[in-house]
């Protein structure tokens, strides 16, 4: 069904392969709550490689592999492999893929997928390359955003507060630049705006986008859509010390809105907590869909839907 036989970037898809791809999700998610399990894949091996912290992502996938029967291994943290000893990406993709029928990984090297997916010859899934893209998490906040407002397109999207750094920024703006009337506002400091590369390809597409030094947005907009500031990718510690709590968004901002507010979490000042018993706060439903969107992409690269 997909086009290609890894995932990389989220500027791989499309308006009409995610429709379709939703249409997958939604079979993935009525069986999961239906049956629990599948044997869909019971005859393949994931293999899960995370040399970067991670919660939802690695255990999302797990549970995919697991709902679709498939058998997992895994390696986390650079320290518990040979990366310890100076082994290669590409020679860890080349051993590991001898061990499995599909890989995922998630590393500290912007552009690292990329190297990764040239050395393997099983489909190879892009779970985080540092600062740079989150593909699958780009797929989940759509399909968000899908479900609960019905298009993709003409939508104003605030952003906050570190679109700089934030791969899944980068990868949902990469995406939703493929749906027509799209406005983007990046709201933060002005240090942590998107880089001019990003925002010039954004334009080059057709996408308004702005940016304000503010930590509410809220008048006219449609999503909002938040992300922590990136601690562990800050050079400058005091930049982050300084702006850490001083862009948070609260109660008081958004009660009487209806506007959808996002965040691919961990949550760590960017949300106050008061926010999560608005009906419109949809971050935990949003980490939910994490498990029927990774069941359809393991089944579809693996062939089976």
């Amino acid at each position: 069904m997909l086009p290609f036989r890894s995932l990389i970037s989220s500027s791989q898809l499309n308006p009409d392969l995610l429709q379709e791809f939703f249409r997958i999700t939604d079979e993935m998610a009525s069986m999961a709550a239906k049956q629990g399990r599948s044997d869909l894949l019971d005859d393949k091996i994931v293999a899960l490689l995370f040399f970067e912290p991670s919660s939802r992502t690695m255990l999302s996938f797990q549970s995919a592999a697991q709902r679709l029967k498939a058998g997992t291994i895994f390696a986390q943290n650079a320290s518990s492999t040979s990366f310890e000893k100076g082994e290669s990406i590409e020679d860890l993709i080349r051993v590991t893929e001898g061990y499995s029928d599909i890989i995922v990984m998630r590393h500290a090297q912007p552009g690292s997928a990329e190297i990764a997916a040239a050395a393997c010859d099983v489909p190879f899934i892009n779970a985080g390359d540092g600062g740079n893209e989150h593909p699958t998490q780009a797929i989940i906040d759509a399909y968000t955003i899908y479900k609960h407002k019905g298009r993709l397109d003409n939508l104003h999207v605030v952003l906050g507060y570190d679109s700089l750094q934030s791969r899944s920024i980068h990868s949902l703006t990469k995406l939703l630049a493929q749906y027509p009337g799209n406005r983007l506002t990046f709201i933060g400091p002005e240090k942590l705006f998107p880089s001019p590369t990003l925002l010039q390809e954004l334009r080059a597409q057709g996408v308004e986008c702005d940016t304000k030094d503010t930590a509410v947005l809220v008048k006219g907009v449609d999503i909002i859509y938040l992300n922590r500031l990136q601690e562990e990718r800050f050079e400058d510690r005091e930049l982050f010390e300084r702006n850490r709590r001083k862009y948070r968004l609260q109660y008081a901002d958004i009660e009487h809105s209806q506007v959808l507010i996002l965040d691919p979490l961990p949550r760590i000042d960017e949300i106050s907590t008061a926010v999560d018993a608005l009906p419109n706060a949809l971050y935990f439903k949003q980490t939910s869909y994490g498990v029927p969107v990774r069941m359809a992409l393991l089944a579809s690269l693996l062939g089976k839907v």
